[in-house]
């Protein structure tokens, strides 16, 4: 899941102790804690299924582990009962990516790692699918932190969405994103004469401290979305659960991925709260 390039330190600018990059570092360098985060990829998982996958360690030495992964924010825990559920938080992944792999990867190095894909596939490159619905569940776990008050990232999020997410069923004709404030109230794209796209109902609404939707994506796809936020200081820590169930392709479920963590629009988001 991770590549590493060596770099001489003429190239490599000094990193400051202490900081997220440097803790990123930290928690990447080793093996162990690399596998770990391969495990979650899959999904959440408890902290005893994530020992059982390593038997050659102890359980509090996982956890040991575990906690690095979590101080370097690439670990998010929820507690359900008396189970600990870790998940991949991709939010320091992705900064890491886009300030360490993407400016050192190179067009030629990507040419051939298509190539290699392509003469790896069975029959020398040619392939054929059948696509086959299966019952899957999709979790996004992502924890953000903003330099603004909780009824300013609430506003963002219910009232402004058009002004930080890009993507729209209408497109142009898209005039509103409406959230009815008010359990049972409609989520919906409003395009005028009464046309439109439905996204779901508000299930829970707690200004400015929770709120959460359900709705669907596909026929017989039931998806799950819900909001935290949190005052910390100056800052607002805001927490976002997602989960989908249902006939999905894999192709389906990495689109829930691709457009359902927030953190892939965090910037537009941080610009909009953090300017006011």
């Amino acid at each position: 899941m991770c590549y590493f390039y060596h770099m001489s330190a003429a190239v490599v600018p000094a990193l400051d102790p202490g900081s997220e990059e440097q803790d990123v570092w930290r928690a990447l360098s080793t093996p162990l804690r690399r596998h770990l985060l391969d495990l979650l990829s899959g999904g959440p998982r408890t902290t005893g299924d994530l020992a059982d996958a390593v038997p050659d360690l102890s359980r509090f030495a996982v956890m040991q582990h575990l906690r690095v992964l979590t101080d370097a924010g690439l670990v998010v825990v929820r507690r359900r009962g008396r189970y600990r559920f870790n998940y991949l938080n991709p939010v320091p992944l992705r900064r890491w990516y886009e300030r360490w792999v993407t400016p050192l990867a190179d067009g030629a190095a990507a040419e051939m790692l298509a190539l290699q894909r392509h003469v790896e596939q069975p029959g020398g490159g040619t392939s054929m699918s059948v696509m086959t619905d299966q019952i899957r569940t999709v979790r996004i776990e992502t924890e953000l932190r903003f330099r603004a008050t909780p009824e300013r990232l609430f506003r963002a999020l219910t009232e402004d969405t058009l002004e930080w997410f890009p993507f729209t069923y209408g497109e142009d004709r898209v005039k509103a994103i409406v959230v009815e404030p008010r359990v049972g109230g409609a989520h919906f794209e409003d395009w005028g004469d009464g046309m439109g796209h439905l996204y779901g109902h508000v299930t829970v609404f707690d200004r400015p401290h929770r709120f959460a939707t359900r709705g669907r994506i596909m026929p017989g796809t039931i998806l799950d979305t819900q909001y935290e936020l949190e005052p910390d200081g100056e800052q607002t820590v805001l927490r976002m659960s997602k989960v989908a169930v249902g006939p999905m392709s894999e192709e389906e479920a990495a689109s829930v991925h691709t457009y359902g963590d927030i953190s892939r629009f965090e910037e537009p988001l941080r610009r909009l709260v953090e300017a006011s």
